[in-house]
């Protein structure tokens, strides 16, 4: 699959790729989070479980908990999602009541490493970052080159801050699709495209459906473990239509159909920009930017305006990392750049046949999206190339490490 599938374009350095694989077994992708401080209280309402996973989605894996603790999955929200090939640190918090003890959890591939109560509830975002310990597997020698590739990303003062490949589904990268669907009123094509996509699915029982359309002969022949795809076939054996059908998926699922589709706009968006300025910090009149910390977290408590009155200000504060250019999640809010970025933005929408109103849908409002900012250039944390040619570093939340390993690699990753 071509990155731009996903809106992605071009890299920001100019040193050589190399041939190398990533993600080959899950050891040789871990992720730990780093979360936010949470103060501990032995009567709190909320239970807080730090548990190390191996090769689990972040939501397969919520369903689980829930399941195993007779609880909605609705009273469990998490800091992070983490794709499913690799070792993952993350943080569950589940609502019990005071005094209800969680007893013996057993799942396989899950160890609970801590248990603590707060009154804080932990929801999405709620993390400084992420560290990655990622082994980069190759016939040559490359820690002479990955060191220069992070060297120019630093004098660049960032890299791309791209969604990943996996924001878009790690196996099936098509829920940006599914996502523009939805928000066309296509639901019918929406929900046959995530049960059978024939850009990417070869199995009988997927094409047997895109065939047949038979939802109560696919659900004899989708495979147990497939618990999305067959609770969309029950609901449309149910109800003998296609409208709704994503109402079975919890909320924080479903949205992630529009996030994507965002997600790709972004891509796209950013994508343009590079090739027009190739500079990771340079700021135009009518940017929006963002005050960001050593993470490159944004404070989204202020969204500055470039004007030419401020741009030469903006300009140093962006040389010397204190802030960064934000380009838009569109959503039904989103207030676009202006000058040379809102014509960027406009093209893209244009091109796509989507308008900012198209994200308030009608049909079904737990679906629309107000929309965000992101900003477009990110730096690492403590860089480091370890022995057998892994390398471990820190990101601030919501970047892709792929990303970086993208501008490293400069081919396909996996």
């Amino acid at each position: 699959m071509d990155d731009s599938y996903i809106g992605i374009e071009g890299y920001s350095t100019t040193t050589p790729g190399i041939r190398a694989q990533i993600k080959y077994d899950p050891e040789s992708f871990i992720v730990n989070e780093i979360p936010i401080e949470l103060p501990q209280k032995p009567d709190g309402k909320y239970t807080v479980l730090k548990i190390r996973l191996t090769n689990w989605d972040t939501n397969k894996f919520l369903m689980h908990l829930a399941d195993r603790l007779h609880i909605s999955n609705k009273r469990i929200t998490y800091a992070g999602t983490k794709d499913k090939l690799g070792i993952t640190t993350q943080y569950f918090c589940i609502n019990l009541p005071a005094g209800q003890d969680i007893g013996e959890i057993h799942i396989k591939d899950a160890e609970i490493l801590s248990c603590f109560r707060t009154d804080r509830m932990i929801k999405l975002g709620d993390l400084m970052g992420n560290q990655f310990i990622i082994g980069i597997k190759s016939d040559d020698s490359i820690e002479e080159k990955i060191n220069n590739t992070v060297k120019q990303i630093m004098e660049n003062r960032g890299f791309p801050n791209f969604y990943g490949v996996q924001r878009f589904g790690s196996i099936r990268a098509n829920t940006h699709r599914i996502g523009k669907l939805i928000l066309q009123n296509k639901y019918a094509e929406a929900v046959k495209l995530y049960i059978y996509d024939p850009e990417f699915d070869v199995e009988d029982y997927r094409k047997h459906f895109g065939e047949t359309e038979d939802a109560e002969l696919a659900l004899k022949e989708f495979p147990e473990y497939l618990t999305f795809e067959r609770s969309l076939l029950g609901y449309i054996a149910r109800e003998k239509k296609y409208d709704n059908a994503f109402s079975v998926f919890p909320r924080n699922l479903s949205i992630l159909f529009i996030h994507a589709y965002q997600s790709y706009l972004f891509n796209r968006i950013l994508s343009a920009r590079m090739k027009l300025t190739g500079s990771m910090y340079s700021v135009m009149e009518g940017d929006l930017l963002y005050s960001v910390d050593s993470y490159c977290n944004p404070d989204k408590r202020e969204l500055i305006r470039a004007t030419k009155y401020n741009i030469d200000k903006l300009n140093r504060l962006s040389e010397e990392g204190r802030i960064r250019t934000a380009l838009p999640l569109i959503g039904y809010n989103t207030e676009m750049s202006g000058g040379v970025e809102g014509e960027i933005e406009s093209h893209v929408m244009e091109s796509e046949m989507i308008s900012t109103e198209d994200f308030d849908i009608s049909s079904n409002q737990k679906l629309g999206s107000s929309g965000d900012y992101r900003v477009m250039s990110v730096l690492p944390l403590n860089f480091m190339v370890l022995e057998k040619n892994r390398v471990n570093f820190s990101l601030g939340r919501g970047i892709y490490a792929t990303s970086l390993l993208r501008e490293i690699i400069k081919g396909n990753l996996y």
